[in-house]
């Protein structure tokens, strides 16, 4: 079984632009050092792999083909620094219904966005990944929520929503990464120093 390192996508290997998101290929603007921490992760051993939550599908502003275009466009930019990826997960669910302009069919409640963990466990199927030796680095709430449902050790950083984003959990404690770092170059220097050794592996259901 493979280690992983599961990266969020906006805030943390791109730069989170605020708004409605990335919505085209020329909204991608890599984190000083992105590429190089992919590259590094894989040199290492581990998988590199993307998961994340693009609800602009379901809000009409983007489409699959369009959403295609820009991970095209961010592999290629993460590729320039020898940052391969190894596959990208997205989810293009929204739960709110009846927004204009929107997608009805995937204005839906649903277990691959996060913080559900869906796409990580289709991710560990897929590729046969020791969860107990894997790792998530986010910049969201959401990200480290999702990263403790499936028992990987999951690290924050400050660019992006730095991990601030508490009023997703009106209701509850937000849950809390187990170190929070200046960015992903940092984060991935770390799991590679102190590799993640989270007892018997999680099987996918």
């Amino acid at each position: 079984m493979h280690p992983a390192i599961f990266f969020d996508c906006d805030g943390v290997l791109n730069e989170e632009p605020g708004g409605h998101g990335v919505l085209g290929p020329d909204d991608i603007r890599l984190i000083p050092g992105a590429g190089a921490a992919v590259r590094a992760a894989r040199q290492a051993g581990y998988l590199a792999i993307i998961v994340t939550n693009r609800a602009q599908v379901a809000k009409g502003f983007v489409t699959l083909a369009g959403l295609e275009t820009i991970f095209a466009r961010l592999r290629a930019m993460l590729a320039e620094d020898g940052g391969i990826v190894d596959a990208i997960y997205f989810c293009p669910h929204h739960p709110e219904r009846g927004t204009p302009g929107g997608t009805p069919d995937f204005q839906i409640a649903c277990e691959c966005r996060k913080p559900g963990t869906l796409l990580f466990r289709r991710a560990i199927a897929d590729f046969g990944i020791d969860v107990g030796r894997s790792a998530l680095i986010g910049d969201s709430l959401r990200d480290i929520g999702a990263g403790r449902a499936m028992g990987l050790t999951s690290y924050g950083v400050r660019t992006g929503f730095a991990c601030r984003d508490v009023e997703r959990y009106p209701d509850r404690a937000p849950p809390a990464p187990d170190r929070l770092f200046a960015d992903v170059g940092e984060a991935v220097l770390f799991c590679l120093a102190h590799p993640a050794k989270r007892g018997r592996a999680a099987q996918p259901d």
